[in-house]
C-alpha cells in the first residue's frame, strides 16, 4: 500500500536510533529507581498532518492497521509524533483487535459498533460450559488467528525498513486478565455465579488462565518487545516483567475475600509463569488494593484513573517495594483532564520510579511542555 510505504519511508528517514536507545535506558533506569536526568515523558496529541483509517476499516486489514498503529496506538501515543518531537515515547505497535481476543477463542463474538473498539457478546451458559469442558481452545481460530496473522505481517513488513525494524517494537496484544475475561464471557451474571456456583467459576478461571499463558507463549516468537533483562515495550511505555494484567472488573466489584479467591490467585499464576509482570486497573483504589495486586512477581503498576489516586501515598508505598508507577497521567483517559500531573510531580519532588504520559492540544504545545519538563528536571 503506497500510503503505508510513504509513512514508513518518512519514519525510516527521520528516526534517531541513538535517541531511541537513550529513551529505552531512561525508562529502565526510572523503573529501577535509579537516578535519571528527568522522568520519561510521552506527549499525547492528535497528528496535525496525517489521518488514520477508520478503526472498522483497519480491523481486518493488517496494512491499514499497521498504518494506524504508527500514527496513533494505545492511549493516543504515536511513533509518528514521537519521531518528530523526540519525546520519551518508546516506539511500538500492536495488533489492535480489542479486549475480546481470548474470549473469542472460546466462541464469544466481537462486534464493532459505530467504529468503536469491539464489543464482546456474552456466551449462552450452555455453550460456555461446553467450551470450558473442552479445556484450552484452539489458539489459531477467531481473533487469535487474526492477531497471529497481523503480527506475521508486521514482522515481514518492517524487515524492509531496517531502522524501523530495530526501533519500532512489535508488542503483545491486549490479553486482559482471567476475571475480566470471565466477565466478558458470562456477563454481569458472573457476580451472582461467584456465590451461586463458585466451582464452575473456578473451573472457568482455571481454563482461561491456562489459555492466557498458552496464547502469550504462542505469540512470543512474533514479538520484538524485550527491553533490558526484565521489561517489555507495551501499552504506551515500558512495563516490568513480560505481561500486563488488567484487573479492572475484579478490583472494583468484588470484596477483598472474593478478589483474593477469584482474581488474585489466577493473576499470580500468570505472573509466576512468566517470572514477572505488571498490573493495571481503572477506577479508585480500594483500601485493600495494595494487598490485592502485590506479589513477589509484581514489576510495575499502572492506574487507569490516576486522578482518583493519592500520588504521594502511592509513590511512597511502591517506592519502598521498588515497584515503579508507569504511564502516570491522562493518556489513557478519554479526554484531557484538568489536573496538573507534571506540577504534582514537581511539587512532591518525585525524581525517579515513574514514567509519565500527558495529553496536550497540538505539536507546538507538546514541544513546549517537553522543553519545560526537561529544564525544570535539571536535564
Amino acid at each position: 500500500m503506497q500510503k503505508l510505504d510513504a509513512l514508513l519511508d518518512s519514519i525510516e528517514e527521520h528516526l534517531d536510533e541513538e535517541h531511541v536507545r537513550r529513551t529505552e535506558q531512561l525508562h529502565l533506569d526510572a523503573m529501577a529507581y535509579r537516578p535519571v536526568p528527568h522522568l520519561p515523558l510521552t506527549l499525547v496529541f492528535p497528528p496535525d498532518d496525517i489521518s488514520p483509517f477508520s478503526y472498522e476499516e483497519a480491523f481486518g486489514d493488517p496494512e491499514k492497521m499497521l498504518f494506524n498503529e504508527l500514527v496513533r496506538t494505545v492511549g493516543g501515543t504515536s511513533t509518528w509524533n514521537s519521531v518528530r518531537i523526540r519525546d520519551d515515547f518508546p516506539p511500538h505497535i500492536r495488533s489492535n483487535h480489542g479486549i475480546g481476543i481470548l474470549s473469542s477463542l472460546f466462541g464469544a463474538h466481537c462486534r464493532i459498533i459505530n467504529n468503536n473498539m469491539p464489543w464482546v457478546e456474552h456466551m449462552e451458559p450452555g455453550e460456555l460450559r461446553k467450551a470450558v469442558a473442552r479445556g484450552v481452545p484452539d489458539l489459531d481460530r477467531a481473533l487469535g488467528k487474526r492477531v497471529l496473522d497481523t503480527h506475521h505481517f508486521y514482522l515481514e513488513k518492517l524487515k524492509g525498513y531496517p531502522k524501523c525494524f530495530r526501533c519500532v517494537r512489535i508488542t503483545q496484544p491486549d490479553l486482559q486478565s482471567p476475571f475480566d475475561i470471565a466477565h466478558l464471557l458470562v456477563g454481569n451474571d458472573v457476580f451472582f455465579s461467584v456465590v451461586d456456583e463458585p466451582d464452575f467459576v473456578h473451573e472457568l478461571l482455571a481454563v482461561v488462565t491456562d489459555t492466557y499463558i498458552a496464547f502469550r507463549r504462542k505469540v512470543e516468537p512474533l514479538l520484538t518487545d524485550r527491553a533490558g533483562d526484565d521489561a517489555v515495550y507495551l501499552h504506551g511505555c515500558l512495563f516490568g516483567g513480560k505481561v500486563l494484567l488488567k484487573d479492572d472488573t475484579a478490583i472494583i466489584n468484588l470484596s477483598q475475600e472474593m478478589h483474593r479467591s477469584f482474581s488474585k490467585v489466577y493473576n499470580d499464576r500468570i505472573f509466576e509463569a512468566f517470572r514477572g509482570g505488571s498490573m493495571h486497573y481503572c477506577g479508585p483504589s480500594r483500601t485493600w488494593a495494595h494487598e490485592a495486586v502485590g506479589c513477589p512477581w509484581l514489576r510495575g503498576i499502572n492506574f487507569g484513573n490516576p486522578e482518583m489516586q493519592d500520588l504521594a501515598a502511592e509513590h511512597a508505598y511502591w517506592r519502598d517495594r521498588k515497584v515503579p508507577i508507569l504511564l502516570w497521567g491522562d493518556s489513557l483517559c478519554g479526554e484531557p483532564l484538568d489536573r496538573a500531573f507534571l506540577g504534582d510531580i514537581r511539587t512532591l519532588g518525585i525524581c525517579t520510579g515513574m514514567s509519565l504520559a500527558v495529553r496536550v492540544k497540538n505539536r507546538e504545545e507538546a514541544s513546549a511542555v517537553l522543553d519545560q519538563h526537561r529544564r525544570t528536571s535539571g536535564a
